[in-house]
C-alpha cells in the first residue's frame, strides 16, 4: 500500500513516484556533495562560529577532525545509496532502496535531534528558535522525500509478491 501516489513538493513536481525517486536520488547526491564540501572547508580551518552549526563547539585540531571525517564518510555512503536506488528502480528490485531508506531516516532522526538540543541547550539565543524551525522544515521537507521513496518501495513490494492460487482444492 503506498503512502504517496505522486510528488509534489517545493523542489519535485511530478504524478510517477518512479521519475520522482530518481529526482530524490539526484538531490541526496547533490545535498551531499555540498555538505562534504562544507565540511572539509570548516575541517581546515574555515568558518565555523555559527550557533546552528553541528560542527560549532568542536576544536579544529580534535573532535572536528573525527567527527568531520565520519561525516564525510556518511555522505559518501549517500552517495553510494543514491546510486545503489537508482539500480534497483531500473531493475525493479526493492531491496537496493533499502539502505537509502535507512539512512535517509538516520539523517532525519539527526535533524529532529539536532533542532531539540539548540533549543534545549542555547534557548537564550532568540535566533536559534529561527535556525530550528528552518532545520525543522527543512527536515520535513526530507520525511516527505522518506515517504515517497518508501512508496516506491511498497509498489515494488507489490510487483515482487507471488500470486500463489491454489489449483486443487
Amino acid at each position: 500500500m503506498k503512502v504517496v501516489d505522486s510528488c509534489w513538493s517545493p523542489c519535485i513536481w511530478t504524478n510517477n513516484i518512479n521519475t520522482a525517486c530518481k529526482a530524490i536520488a539526484f538531490y541526496t547526491v547533490s545535498a551531499s556533495i555540498v555538505l562534504i564540501t562544507l565540511i572539509a572547508y570548516q575541517m581546515n580551518g574555515g568558518d565555523s562560529t555559527q550557533l546552528y552549526n553541528p560542527l560549532f563547539e568542536a576544536d579544529v585540531r580534535g573532535s572536528m577532525q573525527y567527527v568531520g571525517g565520519f561525516l564525510i564518510y556518511y555522505f559518501i555512503c549517500l552517495i553510494i545509496f543514491a546510486i545503489m536506488m537508482i539500480h534497483g528502480l531500473r531493475r525493479g528490485v526493492r531491496g537496493w532502496l533499502l539502505p537509502w531508506l535507512v539512512a535517509w531516516f538516520i539523517v532525519c532522526l539527526f535533524q529532529l535531534v539536532f533542532g531539540l538540543w539548540l533549543i534545549g541547550g542555547y534557548y537564550i539565543y532568540l535566533q536559534l528558535v529561527y535556525s530550528t524551525l528552518i532545520n525543522w522544515i527543512w527536515m520535513g521537507y526530507n520525511i516527505y522525500c522518506w515517504l515517497v521513496v518508501l512508496s516506491m518501495y511498497k509498489v515494488l513490494e507489490e510487483l515482487q509478491s507471488p500470486n500463489i492460487e491454489l489449483l486443487w482444492p
